[in-house]
């Protein structure tokens, strides 16, 4: 089995080198359970907000055919599909989990520390997880990510201030425009939702405006704002200083016609595709902002926050960890069992021809000792040999645009920190999980530790120490 995340996002395409490629919400669910056929993976899942397309996949691939990508587009009728290729990253193994995870608590948001990101994620998953996209491995990934989520919210201050990419659109237009006169915001769903919250907080009034009147209204009435009906939009267009609009259309629903003569207007597009035809710009007296624009703002601000960065990748890095743990014992789990079984008849076989050398009382030391060895013997080849019985790859830069690997493991052990916490007295690493710094236990704990050896008196000591010699 190979986890695979090829996708295209905000830091490796411009907006509009991304719309082709982007995949509505509502899409999803079908769009999943299309790539898995024509991909033939045992796992897929799409992850689709409005500043990534991603797609993860787990099956025993380990070539990642990236042509499926293209062919994928092609049948949805995109011009240019192998344009994909030029504009994707693509992580594997430990690489693609902890990308998820970043991703998963708003370390590769637009917006650093974003508060959607999470729910968007969970909504992808649930689209995919209904058309039967993820397996027990994606599963176990997302929920990882999830709870990588909830740590970082909690425990740093990643997520302090503006975290959204609606809340940042609100933040710039009224820092050019103060005091609006007339606001319009189109579209309801939960991108104008944030934008509602932020205008209210400011005690700011809004007309919103939506395709279908019920929507439109009760998204109106839950912020205490006027709701138009779409018939008006034009008047309303016209009549506005300041619009913001997110919209779900295929096409654009703002156009140079619909503005007034010299009308004086900031519009911030926050859809993707977007809303705002690009010629609305050029008008005079209009200022037009779109997700581009957006970015580089958000990275003029956004130097804060990057204190909290080493904090939460530290947690990140601990979800890693205890997720390859997992993996490896997926992976691992049915090879090492014929491996012990095979080291124990080879132990007895051995004993067997030996016995005779040692006296009654020292044959059941000696099974101890055979059996202390294998299982000593097991634990290192956990950590030292793939499932295949390779050796893992040199271990890679973690900030790679690209990571490859033959499996999960080999992809990552790459880059992962060691751990900061130790036992002061036998230098074992400490599982730091939910902040518990007590040694791991057990075989999945993924540490070696010293093993039980039987309590020989020095007589028998010493003629296990010279290999029988002297029975």
């Amino acid at each position: 089995m190979v986890l695979t995340v090829f996708g295209i996002n905000h830091k490796t395409a411009t907006l509009a080198e991304r719309e082709p490629f982007m995949i509505p919400r509502r899409e999803l669910g079908e769009a999943v359970l299309r790539y898995k056929r024509l991909s033939g993976a045992e796992e897929v899942a799409i992850v689709a907000t409005c500043n990534r397309i991603e797609f993860y996949r787990a099956d025993a691939n380990k070539d990642g055919r990236d042509e499926e990508i293209v062919e994928f587009y092609r049948d949805r009728g995109v011009e240019q599909p192998d344009r994909a290729l030029q504009l994707a990253y693509r992580h594997v193994g430990a690489g693609a989990a902890r990308h998820l995870f970043r991703v998963a608590c708003g370390m590769d948001s637009l917006v650093l520390g974003e508060e959607q990101i999470r729910g968007q994620v969970k909504a992808a998953y649930s689209q995919a997880c209904a058309f039967g996209g993820p397996g027990k491995v994606l599963h176990k990934l997302f929920h990882h990510a999830f709870r990588v989520s909830k740590k970082v919210r909690s425990q740093t201050q990643l997520g302090e201030g503006i975290r959204s990419v609606p809340g940042a659109a609100v933040e710039m237009l009224l820092s050019e425009r103060p005091d609006p006169s007339s606001i319009l915001v189109i579209g309801a769903n939960e991108t104008t939702e944030v934008v509602l919250t932020h205008l209210r907080r400011r005690g700011l009034q809004a007309a919103v405006v939506n395709r279908s009147e019920y929507a439109g209204r009760k998204l109106a009435d839950a912020y205490q704002m006027t709701a138009v009906p779409w018939e008006k939009l034009t008047p309303q267009v016209r009549a506005a200083d300041m619009i913001f609009t997110a919209t779900g259309a295929p096409g654009y629903i703002l156009t140079p016609s619909m503005c007034g003569d010299g009308q004086a207007c900031i519009i911030a597009d926050l859809a993707v595709p977007r809303d705002v035809e690009p010629a609305v710009g050029a008008l005079d007296g209009i200022r037009l902002v779109d997700l581009q624009d957006l970015k580089h703002h958000v990275e003029r601000v956004a130097g804060r926050r990057c204190e909290e960065l080493p904090e939460a990748q530290d947690i990140v890095e601990q979800q890693v960890e205890q997720y390859l743990e997992w993996l490896h014992d997926q992976q691992f789990a049915g090879g090492i069992e014929r491996v012990k079984a095979e080291l124990h008849k080879a132990a007895d076989d051995e004993l067997r021809r030996f016995i005779n050398s040692f006296h009654q009382s020292e044959r059941k030391a000696l099974e101890m000792f055979s059996h202390a060895m294998i299982k000593r013997f097991i634990k290192i080849a956990r950590h030292h040999f793939e499932p295949d019985g390779t050796l893992p790859q040199k271990r890679q830069d973690p900030a790679a645009k690209a990571e490859t690997g033959p499996s999960f493991i080999a992809a990552d052990r790459d880059a992962r920190p060691t751990p900061d916490a130790v036992d002061s007295k036998t230098g074992t690493p400490l599982d730091t999980a939910d902040g518990d710094t007590r040694p791991a236990r057990g075989e999945d704990a993924g540490v070696m530790r010293r093993d039980p050896v039987p309590k020989l008196n020095c007589r028998e000591r010493r003629r296990v120490r010279n290999g029988g010699a002297g029975a």
